[in-house]
């Protein structure tokens, strides 16, 4: 099922972009665009644009891009067709979903209708001043303030008080299907929260999808012990638990600003941590925190924080998250807290202690480490290779090697062994710091070469064989620089690069054309990148064992001449005679990798063919 594309655009063209960014991005007039802090990554500077236009935004520095329907999905946590509706309802623009859709679309429009209002009612026997009596002792015992309860929406389904199904507009049929309970016995519909304090579940855009319950203490012991503490709502088609967050809605805008998303187990973990003034917090909904979690999370903050209950189960299940960093591009820090506390309990009984646990929260790598050395058996030698072998194990997959080496000295301290005896156990590949011959600065924050690079885009003609492909090591970084040879204009340069259909190459080349230079002083620049990329090729060149003996009697008389003109540029600047040598000398050196071939041509060329051009 789907929309049509007119319904598609009918939406997005009654949809003011710079309204709908606007409502949670501070956004200012700068020309024809507006401006303002990305939403998507922390900045001091804004580099977040919106084209109210073309209804279309785009961030120079995470390179955010895309519609409204792309903003709602992003910073709002919902697929498509919920982002779709959700600005048709904004704009009060009808639309019609082509394939079996009206039947599906009136049961969500029931489904959303019938949650608001049941919402509702449950927060209207909490305020009762008898029904309601018992469910706000017991969570003003637990540290739950009015404010909270208003603010949560929290509600109550009393015992003795018959649900008024009907009265609330939700259908019987409906009432199985949409999660709200179910049937007993006696064909009666029974309310999944009956007995118990309701915390309401809302999706991204902050409607009531679902429930989750506490039983009272009353009932519980009503029921002698027999009934689970929390219940939550079933699944349905406005409901998934394995991709609902409890508190997302209100927490989404502080996660964003701080970069750090704080996980929970529970609602009243989430709102005890509201109350202490810690508000990028959320729960998941009676299961574990799972992939389609995360997959919804990280689209808001890329530093997650698993404050978990401190008994095994809830450190199990920190530990299970581990392996997800690399794959899921996040980073998971975890909090640890005292005597099987949960976050809630902690909260109330000593709130400088929740505080000074996030504070102390670290790595899962080394909260996976401290757990297995803290349980290891270390009784004998053979006991304690053991766990040192499996502590090694665990370590030698981890990508920084200042952070591996800081993890091995840790073991050996606690196992007694010595850290090089320990490095011998790590696979090679792990033991030292591997470093590419080339390996270079990232694709846009290497200043140097993206400088160059914006020269060229904005000067094509004046800097045609100046700035060339071999001054690069980033393939893109070339890519850019062979599409702008020759051609007559940046729309012959775009066509030449979607024809690479490469995404990364075609985005860098809008960023430096949407951008002015830095400095009109182009000399500075290219001397700058020259001078780098000279000192490191002869750095190479000098390592290189893959040379005969004559290239080896050639290189001798080469290396010091370009030595001593990498010297003179580099205390002078401004003699561009020295940089077209330095460039030539690239050329010659980077286009033909054959040590012989390259060194005997390096001898005799000159810097006649680029130095008159600077």
């Amino acid at each position: 099922m789907g929309y049509s594309e007119l319904d598609i655009r009918r939406v997005l063209d009654a949809t003011d972009i710079v309204t709908l960014i606007g409502a949670s991005v501070a956004l200012k007039r700068v020309g024809r665009r507006y401006v303002g802090l990305c939403p998507f990554h922390q900045e001091r500077t804004g580099s977040f644009s919106v084209n109210g236009e073309d209804g279309v935004y785009y961030c120079f520095g995470c390179h955010a891009k895309g519609d409204a329907i792309t903003f709602v999905r992003e910073t709002q946590g919902v697929d498509f067709v919920e982002a779709l509706e959700y600005l048709a309802d904004r704009a009060h623009v009808a639309i019609e979903q082509t394939t079996n859709a009206p039947a599906d679309r009136n049961l969500k429009t029931r489904l959303f209708d019938g949650y608001d209002r049941l919402a509702q009612w449950y927060q209207a026997q909490l305020a009762d001043p008898l029904r309601g009596e018992a469910a706000r002792t017991y969570l003003s015992e637990r540290g739950v303030v009015a404010e909270s309860i208003r603010s949560f929406g929290l509600g109550l389904s009393p015992t003795r008080v018959q649900l008024p199904i009907a009265r609330l507009g939700i259908e019987p049929g409906d009432w199985e299907e949409g999660g709200f309970g179910y049937r007993d016995q006696h064909g009666s519909l029974v309310d999944h929260m009956h007995g118990r304090i309701v915390f309401p579940i809302r999706d991204a855009t902050g409607r009531v999808v679902a429930f989750g319950g506490r039983i009272l203490p009353e009932e519980l012991e009503r029921l002698e012990g027999k009934a689970a503490k929390y219940k939550n709502s079933s699944e349905s088609p406005v409901y998934r638990k394995r991709r609902t967050l409890y508190n997302l809605d209100r927490a989404r805008a502080s996660i964003v600003d701080q970069g750090v998303a704080i996980v929970c187990e529970g609602y009243t973990d989430v709102i005890a941590l509201d109350q202490l003034g810690i508000t990028n917090v959320v729960a998941t909904c009676g299961t574990a925190f799972s992939e389609e979690h995360l997959d919804v999370l990280r689209r808001f903050a890329k530093r997650i924080t698993l404050f978990f209950d401190a008994d095994a189960a809830g450190q199990n299940a920190a530990e299970r998250l581990w392996g997800e960093e690399e794959s899921r591009d996040v980073v998971f820090d975890v909090v640890t807290l005292p005597d099987d506390l949960d976050p809630a309990d902690a909260a109330l009984k000593d709130p400088a202690l929740v505080h000074t646990a996030l504070a102390r929260a670290v790595p899962i790598t080394r909260f996976r480490l401290e757990r297995l050395l803290s349980h290891g058996d270390f009784s004998s030698t053979e006991d304690r290779s053991r766990v040192a072998k499996e502590a090694i194990a665990m370590i030698e997959r981890h990508p920084n090697h200042l952070i591996r080496g800081e993890y091995v000295a840790l073991i050996a301290d606690r196992t007694g062994f010595s850290v090089n005896e320990l490095m011998l156990q790590l696979p090679k590949g792990s033991r030292h710091r591997v470093i590419e011959e080339y390996a270079g600065d990232t694709t846009v924050t290497d200043r140097p070469a993206v400088e160059a690079l914006r020269l060229l885009v904005h000067d094509p003609e004046g800097l045609d064989g100046i700035v060339v492909a071999e001054l690069f090591r980033d393939p893109t970084h070339r890519r850019v620089v062979d599409a702008i040879g020759g051609a007559s204009s940046l729309w012959e340069v775009q066509q030449r690069l979607t024809e690479l259909e490469s995404d990364t190459v075609l985005e860098l080349f809008f960023r430096l054309a949407s951008e002015r230079p830095e400095t009109d002083n182009s000399g500075d620049v290219i001397a700058t990148l020259v001078l780098r990329e000279s000192k490191l090729e002869l750095s190479k060149v000098t390592r290189s064992l893959r040379v005969s003996a004559d290239a080896l009697t050639m290189l001798i008389a080469e290396v010091p001449r370009i030595r001593l003109l990498i010297e003179e540029l580099q205390e002078d600047r401004t003699k561009m005679e020295l940089c077209g040598e330095l460039i030539n000398w690239l050329v010659s050196m980077r286009s033909n990798r054959d040590g012989a071939d390259v060194l005997a041509s390096t001898s005799s060329s000159g810097a006649d063919s680029v130095s008159g051009d600077l």
